[in-house]
């Protein structure tokens, strides 16, 4: 809790660094904000050494963040409006006057020039949110990949209940990739060695159905 606490702590110091100049600790591969972050393994890293519980938790913390995200960003963008539109009125107060030419025309490059040096700040803060939005996903999907291995179990039996059977063996082959590469780790070592034995009573459902051998000849 109290590291979740200070990695929010952390983002939000980030989030405003650009605006206020505050200083920015160094970021490492596995923090989300930093330019050399993996997703795949940022997930790996947590499966290996958090709980199923906490797994979920930052799953919702992820979704979270990613409201807030957007969030700032279309506040960025209404509190960024009015100066657009004044600036608009401006130039169009301009095209209708003829007097004082070299004076208006001096406060309509000024006028650009503003719009122009807006518009690349509004840009590039954007483009921090979506990078960052992007990121988020990236691990948010991965969790949610996870959490159908957690359930394959019971998918598997609801399957075999439902007799679909065909059902249950897709459910097991595309999960098997997963439980192979992280079977070591407790968490999956138990949904793989459950599954398999679901699997197992599924073999011999579909062998029960088999006609018996015929071992003569009449």
């Amino acid at each position: 809790q109290t590291c979740n606490m200070q990695d929010h702590r952390l983002r939000v110091r980030q989030r405003f660094s650009g605006f206020y100049d505050l200083p920015v600790t160094d970021r490492s591969t596995n923090d989300i904000d930093g330019a050399n972050f993996d997703a795949t393994a940022y997930v790996s890293s947590l499966i290996k050494n958090k709980p199923l519980p906490e797994l979920v938790a930052r799953s919702n913390e992820l979704s979270l963040e990613i409201k807030e995200l957007e969030s700032d960003m279309q506040m960025l963008v209404y509190e960024n409006y009015n100066k657009f539109i004044s600036a608009t009125d401006t130039i169009q107060e301009m095209k209708n006057k003829v007097d004082s030419m070299e004076v208006e025309m001096g406060q309509l490059t000024t006028s650009i020039k503003e719009i122009t040096t807006a518009s690349l700040t509004i840009n590039e803060n954007l483009a921090d949110r979506r990078v960052r939005i992007q990121k988020l996903n990236g691990v948010r999907r991965l969790l949610k990949k996870l959490s159908f291995i957690f359930d394959l179990p019971a998918r598997l039996n609801r399957a075999i209940e439902l007799d679909a059977c065909t059902e249950a063996v897709r459910y097991w082959m595309s999960s098997g990739v997963v439980l192979d590469a992280y079977g070591d780790v407790p968490a999956f070592r138990a949904v793989k060695e459950e599954a398999e034995h679901v699997m197992g009573r599924l073999r011999k459902k579909l062998s029960d159905r088999l006609p018996p051998a015929d071992t003569g000849r009449g």
